[in-house]
């Protein structure tokens, strides 16, 4: 189990990726699947939480749902193939994610 502070909702989770143009070229990729089927997910799935399994350059990305956003970031850890992955939160539009550095 993932684990964050108390108070500290999880926006936008990144499954392990570090910045960087690898990052930048998936990150760009899933968040576009994403937005392509934002509209419909937003009908019967608002509130909810949008795994996005990377599958590679020519594949569409995978798409799983869950009620929370912990079982979505477990879900896409425990991937058997251990593939990159995004989970974002299925709203009409992004919420800004703030990230604060350490020690603040």
């Amino acid at each position: 189990m993932v684990s964050v502070p108390e108070g500290r909702p999880l926006q936008l989770h990144l499954g392990g990726m570090s910045p960087g143009p690898v990052l930048d070229s998936i990150l760009v990729r899933l968040e576009r699947r994403f937005d392509r089927l934002r509209a419909k997910l937003v009908v019967g799935h608002a509130g909810q939480w949008a795994l996005l399994l990377d599958r590679g350059s020519r594949l569409v990305p995978e798409l799983q749902v869950f009620d929370d956003q912990w079982d979505a970031i477990d879900a896409g850890y425990l991937d058997p193939e251990g593939r990159r992955f995004c989970v974002k939160r299925i709203v009409e539009a992004d919420e800004p994610v703030v990230v604060r550095p350490a020690g603040i």
